[in-house]
């Protein structure tokens, strides 16, 4: 199974936000079917579809199935193709405090996360003695 260095990234604290609403399966037939778009400042910056996913859910469900799976985890999917450090200028892509994300999933809801300054948030720099 394909696989990458950013799957782990996504369980780093903070960096893992969902939402707006977590549905069943019941509620989305086919989630290989589904619109999605993530925008930075109401820019378009990743726009794909569901169809187009390179492993599918059965897969990658199969894949990790070994470790365990209890009620209530969250299995990520990967990203869609447009993550800034492919683009052509990545460090005019990256995101600074006060750029605004919003991430689409069709039929489910838009997501929207401030991006905040780690002194703002925690009162102090990064790195502090």
């Amino acid at each position: 199974m394909k696989s990458g260095v950013f799957s782990f990234c996504k369980g780093i604290d903070t960096f893992c936000p969902l939402g707006p609403w977590i549905v069943t399966a019941d509620e989305v037939p086919d989630p290989h079917n589904l619109a999605m778009e993530l925008r930075v400042n109401g820019e378009s910056r990743q726009r794909s579809h569901s169809s187009k996913m390179s492993v599918k859910i059965p897969e990658i469900l199969s894949h990790y199935s070994p470790m365990g799976y209890s009620a209530g985890d969250v299995v990520s999917t990967g990203t869609v193709s447009g993550v800034a450090a492919f683009s052509g200028d990545p460090k005019a892509w990256y995101l600074k405090p006060g750029d605004v994300m919003e991430c689409e999933i069709e039929n489910i809801g838009v997501l929207r996360n401030p991006v905040v300054s780690w002194a703002k948030a925690y009162g102090k720099p990064v790195f502090s003695d």
